[in-house]
């Protein structure tokens, strides 16, 4: 397979690490977390963080807005202590470490003890308040979306002019099994869906699953890498959780306690199709650029069967 995220082994990620800060780091210990970063964990002077290594930084600054601004709401975020240039080829960010594993290491019984608090920490994010910012979209510096409406959103996603990791991404039609005719057929039906979601904007995650929540085994002690973050319809999160673990019927549990408090979601079904064919579709393109045939087709078969 072609190797997206860095690579980096333990001694280099240490030496970079004491040179960055100029200091001792013990511990240093890498997590198979995200599929474009290169992740670590340390100690320093009793302290632990953790280090994210990627070509890019604006998820990280998008990170340190989220703690700096969400987490005085109740958002266990945490608090980005550093971000800069690792070297030539890579940038970095230093964060606090949050207590717990990930929610997703846990037997199948304490995952199920764990959900109705899950459920919670979606319900408080559903509820942030955001203050003077405007747009749909990647969150920026300012706070503002990047772009006008969720459509022009959506559509920018999968435009053929992208910079960054997606630049030059429509040339996988030719050099790789990534095929235009499936792609057009979901992209078109997803857009569609899309005039279901509402005009509320909502702070979504972008990534929300249970590899990146963290828990003592009871409650959620920490909803960690917002790199993906945007504004928009807060079923695209609910989509993260039903592709990650479909058997725990996560968005139903939403949908169930929504109920119970007397909240209808409005167009509940199509807009989780949409959401399902966005994470999709970019799943599509992500599989073929990493040149995993296995899981594109497999993705592609839900796919199809969603747009039956």
């Amino acid at each position: 397979m072609a190797p997206i995220k860095p690579i980096m082994d333990t001694a280099t990620a240490q030496a970079l690490l004491e040179r960055i800060l100029k200091s001792p780091v013990t511990d240093v210990q890498p997590i198979d977390q995200g599929e474009v970063s290169k992740v670590f964990s340390f100690r320093q002077q009793q302290q632990s963080f953790i280090v994210h290594f990627n070509s890019g930084s604006d998820g990280f600054v998008r990170e340190r807005y989220i703690h700096a601004t969400f987490s005085p709401q109740g958002v266990p975020a945490p608090r980005v202590r550093e971000i800069g240039r690792a070297n030539e080829d890579l940038c970095y960010a230093i964060a606090d470490k949050v207590p717990g594993r990930t929610i997703i290491s846990y037997p199948i019984e304490d995952i199920r003890r764990i959900l109705p608090d899950v459920v919670e920490q979606f319900a408080l994010i559903n509820r942030l308040q955001l203050g003077g910012t405007k747009g749909y979209g990647w969150i920026q510096p300012s706070g503002d979306g990047s772009h006008d409406t969720w459509t022009d959103f959506l559509a920018s996603f999968f435009l053929e002019k992208q910079t960054g990791f997606w630049e030059g991404w429509f040339a996988l039609f030719e050099t790789t099994f990534l095929e235009k005719k499936v792609f057009d057929r979901l992209y078109g039906v997803m857009m569609e869906l899309a005039k279901h979601s509402p005009e509320q904007r909502y702070v979504v995650h972008g990534d929300f699953h249970l590899g990146n929540m963290l828990s003592d085994g009871n409650k959620v002690t920490g909803i960690v890498d917002w790199e993906m973050a945007f504004y928009g319809d807060f079923v695209f999160d609910l989509a993260s959780q039903h592709l990650w673990t479909p058997q725990l019927q996560i968005p139903d549990m939403v949908r169930s306690a929504w109920a119970d408090r007397g909240q209808e979601i409005p167009h509940f079904e199509d807009r989780l199709k949409c959401a399902l064919l966005f994470k999709g579709i970019d799943g599509l393109r992500f599989y073929a650029k990493k040149d995993d045939r296995n899981a594109y087709e497999s993705v592609k078969a839900e796919l199809l069967r969603l747009v039956k």
